[in-house]
C-alpha cells in the first residue's frame, strides 16, 4: 500500500493506532480546521458548535486495527463462512499483490451476503494483504459486532446522511486521511445485498466523496478493484426474496446472528472470488479531460465500469445452469436427461461467449451429454435439494427434479446470477421479433433502432456499453443468431423462421421477471391523476399487491415480478422519462404511450416463449435425442 511520501503507514503496520488517537490527529490537522470553518459559513452556526459536531461524528466513523481483535475477528469469519469451500484465482491476487506495493487499492465487490467481507478478508489474509478499511453500514454496529468491528478496520456509515452536512464533510475528511497513509478501503458498490440475484445499479455516494478525497490528497493514483462474490447456494436467499415480494425484513440484533450463524452450519457448496482488472481513477480523469467538473465526471465512469468488470468475471455455476433449465419449465419435473437436453444449448452459446466457468463446471458438449449429470451438477442439484429450492421424486422408474411451490423466487436469485450474459442475446431476439412484424424493409437498420429502444428501457437494471461498442455486441449475437445476416440479405418477414430454428430464445426465460414488472407499474402510472404528485411508496406497495394478483390469475407469467427493487427501476426509468409529474394533459398521453411501449414488449416476449413450448403431449427431449 502506498500513500504520500513520508507519511506515516500506520494501517497494517505492527504498530496499532488507536480510534482516539487517529481522531486526534485528524482533528489537529489542517483540512479538519478549513472543513469546520467552511461548515460553519455555510450553516450560519459557530465554528465552536460546529468543531463539537463534527468530533462527534468522527466517533462514530473512525476505525482502527488492534492485532488481537483482528485476529478474532479472522477467527469469526473462518467459522461463519464454514459452510463453504473457496475458489479463488491466484494469479488475480498475485497481480494485486504487485500493484498494492505501488498504489492504494479500493476493493469494490457485489454484495449478495453478510459473509461478504469476512470472505473476502480470510481470501486477502491468506494472500498476505493486510486488512482492508471496510465502510459498512451501521445497522450492524450492535454490542458486540460494532465494538469488536470498529477495532479490526470496519468503518460504521448512516444508512441515510443526505440531511447531514456536517457528517458528510467529515466523511470526506476521513477518506481523505485514509487515501493519504495508503490505506486499503473496501465498500460494497450495490449498496446493498442484491435482492433478484443480479448485480444492482452502483451506488455513487461514498465513491464522490472519495474521488474528492483524492482530489487534494497528492497521491498519484487510487486502483478500485471489482470483486466477484458469488455463491453456490445461501442461506438467507429465502429471507431476501421474502423481503422482496413485500414481507418485512428482520432488524439486525445479537439474536439474529446468533441464528445467522447457527445457520453456516450445512455444506452449502463452494463461494467463489473473483477480481478484476483494476480500474485507474487518474485513467478515468484523463479520460474526461477539462470537462467542467472533471472529478465529479469520473464518479459515474468508475462505477459504471467496476459494474462492467464484475460482471465480466462473474462465474457461471452449476446451480444457475440447473435453475435456469428448470425453471424454463417450471410446470413439470425433469429427469436428468432432460436436464442434460436443456443444459446442452446453453453451456454451448456460454462456451461461445467465452463466460468464466465456476472451478469444477464443465461446459462442453462431452461432459453435458455423459451418462449422468456432472459432478458439480450433481452437487448443485443435491444442495438445491436439501435446501428444498428443487424438488426431487423418487417414487417412480426415473428420478424427476422439479421447483416447488414457493419457492420459484430463491431458484430465480440463483439463475440471475448468469442473466448478464444473456440480455443481448434478448434484445436482439426481441429486436429483430419486432423488425419482422413492422414489414421493416431494412431488417438491418429496424432492428438496430429496436436493439436501442429496449437498451433504454432496460438500462436501469444492466450495465450496457457506450453505443458503438453495444452495436458491435448487437451484430455479434446477430450473426450467433442468424448467421450470414448481413450477407445473405434476409427478408424481415423470414426473421421469424431463423428465432424459432433457434436451439433456444433467451428473452424469455431473462427479460420476463423486468419487463412484466415495469408493465405493472406503467399501468399504474397511467391511472393517477397528472395534477398530483406521485408518491412513490405509496405506488410501488400498490404494484406489489397488483402484480400478485396478476400472477394469481396467470395474467403475468413470472413471480419474480412481484419486485420491489423492479419496481423502484421502474419508477427510475419513468422519472428519468418525465412521467411522474404532475402535469397537464400531455403527461396523460405520455404515460399511456409508455404503458403501450411495455404491453408491445411483454406481449412479444408471450411470442417467443410460444416458440418454445413442446407441442401438447409431448415432454423434452432426452440427451440421447439432441444431435451431435
Amino acid at each position: 500500500m502506498a500513500g504520500l511520501v513520508g507519511m506515516p503507514r500506520w494501517p497494517g503496520s505492527d504498530s496499532t493506532a488507536s480510534t482516539s488517537s487517529i481522531r486526534a490527529e485528524i482533528e489537529s490537522s489542517p483540512e479538519f480546521e478549513r472543513t469546520v470553518a467552511a461548515q460553519a459559513a455555510a450553516l450560519g452556526r459557530s465554528a465552536d458548535d460546529v468543531r463539537q459536531e463534527a468530533r462527534a461524528c468522527l466517533k462514530e466513523m473512525v476505525a482502527a486495527e488492534s492485532p488481537s481483535a483482528t485476529k478474532a475477528w479472522t477467527k469469526l469469519g473462518a467459522w461463519l463462512a464454514r459452510a463453504y469451500e473457496f475458489d479463488v484465482d491466484q494469479a488475480d491476487l498475485a497481480r494485486l499483490k504487485t500493484l498494492d506495493t505501488a498504489e492504494t487499492l479500493v476493493f469494490l465487490p457485489n454484495h449478495r451476503s453478510y459473509l461478504d467481507p469476512f470472505v473476502l478478508r480470510l481470501v486477502l489474509e491468506q494472500a498476505g494483504f493486510p486488512p482492508n478499511f471496510v465502510l459498512g453500514g451501521s445497522n450492524l454496529s450492535f454490542f458486540p459486532l460494532g465494538p469488536i468491528g470498529q477495532h479490526t478496520g470496519l468503518v460504521f456509515i448512516r444508512r441515510q446522511f443526505k440531511d447531514a452536512p456536517v457528517y458528510k464533510a467529515m466523511l470526506g475528511v476521513y477518506l481523505a486521511h485514509l487515501v493519504q497513509r495508503g490505506a486499503n478501503l473496501e465498500w460494497y458498490i450495490e449498496g446493498g445485498r442484491t435482492r433478484t440475484g443480479k448485480l444492482r445499479p452502483p451506488r455513487m455516494g461514498i465513491l464522490s466523496y472519495l474521488v474528492d478525497a483524492f482530489k487534494g490528497s497528492g497521491v498519484h493514483d487510487v486502483s478500485f478493484v471489482p470483486v466477484s462474490i458469488i455463491y453456490d447456494q445461501q442461506h438467507e436467499v429465502g429471507a431476501i426474496v421474502e423481503e422482496e415480494s413485500g414481507g418485512t425484513k428482520a432488524p439486525e440484533s445479537v439474536k439474529w446472528a446468533l441464528r445467522y450463524a447457527r445457520a453456516q452450519g450445512s455444506r452449502r457448496g463452494k463461494v467463489h472470488l473473483r477480481f478484476a482488472e483494476p480500474v485507474s481513477l487518474r485513467a478515468m480523469l484523463d479520460e474526461v479531460g477539462s470537462v467542467e467538473g472533471r472529478y465529479r465526471a469520473a464518479v459515474p465512469k468508475v462505477a459504471f465500469e467496476v459494474c462492467h468488470r464484475i460482471n465480466r468475471v462473474t462465474p457461471v455455476t452449476a446451480a444457475a445452469v440447473a435453475t435456469l433449465v428448470l425453471l424454463e419449465h417450471s410446470d413439470r419435473a425433469l429427469t436428468e436427461a432432460q436436464m442434460r437436453a436443456g443444459a446442452l444449448p446453453i453451456a454451448e452459446y456460454l462456451a461461445q461467449r467465452g463466460a468464466p466457468i465456476a472451478g469444477g463446471m464443465h461446459l462442453d458438449r462431452s461432459h453435458v451429454l455423459t451418462e449422468r449429470l456432472p459432478t458439480e451438477g450433481r452437487l448443485a442439484l443435491e444442495t438445491l435439494v436439501r435446501e428444498g429450492v428443487v424438488a426431487r421424486f423418487d417414487g417412480g422408474d426415473e428420478t424427476v427434479y422439479s421447483i416447488p411451490s414457493g419457492r420459484y423466487l430463491e431458484a430465480a436469485f440463483y439463475r440471475n446470477t448468469l442473466s448478464h450474459f444473456f440480455v443481448t442475446r434478448s434484445i436482439v431476439e426481441l429486436a429483430v421479433l419486432a423488425a419482422a412484424e413492422q414489414g421493416a424493409t431494412d431488417l438491418i437498420a429496424a432492428s438496430w433502432l429496436e436493439a436501442l429502444a429496449l437498451r433504454d428501457l432496460l438500462k436501469y437494471e444492466f450495465f450496457f456499453s457506450t453505443k458503438e461498442q453495444f452495436d458491435h455486441e448487437v451484430r455479434a449475437e446477430m450473426e450467433l443468431s442468424i448467421p450470414g445476416w448481413e450477407q445473405a440479405d434476409v427478408p424481415a418477414a423470414r426473421a421469424p423462421e431463423r428465432i424459432r430454428a433457434l436451439p433456444f430464445r433467451a428473452a424469455p426465460r431473462i427479460l420476463t421477471p423486468f419487463l412484466e414488472a415495469y408493465g405493472v407499474l406503467a399501468d399504474r402510472l397511467a391511472l393517477r391523476d397528472p395534477g398530483e404528485k406521485v408518491d412513490q411508496d405509496a405506488l410501488v406497495a400498490e404494484c406489489i399487491g397488483v402484480a400478485r394478483q396478476r400472477v394469481l390469475q396467470r395474467s403475468l407469467h413470472s413471480p419474480e415480478s412481484v419486485s420491489k427493487d423492479l419496481f423502484k427501476n421502474a419508477l427510475l426509468l419513468a422519472g428519468n422519462r418525465d412521467l411522474l409529474g404532475p402535469g397537464d394533459a400531455g403527461l396523460v398521453e405520455r404515460r399511456a404511450a409508455f404503458a403501450a411501449e411495455l404491453a408491445e414488449v411483454v406481449r412479444r416476449i408471450d411470442v417467443l416463449r410460444e416458440m418454445s413450448a413442446p407441442a401438447p403431449g409431448t415432454v423434452a427431449p432426452s440427451s440421447e435425442e439432441v444431435p451431435a
